[in-house]
């Protein structure tokens, strides 16, 4: 499908498109269900007692898998992350199909020791 082709509808007709800003640019996109995605993203970060972002938001995020590797739980959450947030027990994972941010806390201060982090994975385009 060529990008930005007008279409007209016929009477009671509805197509629906969504906005996205790609490459600084705004243009609407047809909704569809993809599988896969063309870049994988990992990242490890140590959760403390502070909310710490684990992902940032990301417009063309297909999903983010993040597995607690440290050796207390870390509750998330999309907005500030609070101790009455989502649990993450230590060896746990989660697979999230999201595009907003996700962050992290922990109940008491955490110091990593090599990769006992919170480790995630990002598919996105």
């Amino acid at each position: 499908m060529a990008d930005n082709v007008a279409i007209t509808a016929g009477s009671g007709t509805n197509i629906a498109t969504d906005e996205r800003t790609i490459a600084s640019t705004t243009v609407q996109v047809q909704r569809f269900v993809g599988i896969g995605a063309s870049t994988l993203a990992a990242a490890q970060t140590t959760i403390s007692n502070s909310s710490t972002a684990i992902v940032s938001a990301r417009d063309t995020r297909q999903r983010v898998v993040i597995v607690n590797r440290q050796t207390v739980p870390v509750f998330i959450d999309g907005a500030t992350a609070t101790t009455a947030d989502f649990r993450l027990d230590p060896g746990d994972s989660v697979t999230l199909y999201t595009t907003s941010a996700v962050n992290g806390i922990t109940s008491a201060a955490y110091t990593a020791a090599g990769d006992a982090k919170v480790h995630s994975l990002e598919e996105y385009d």
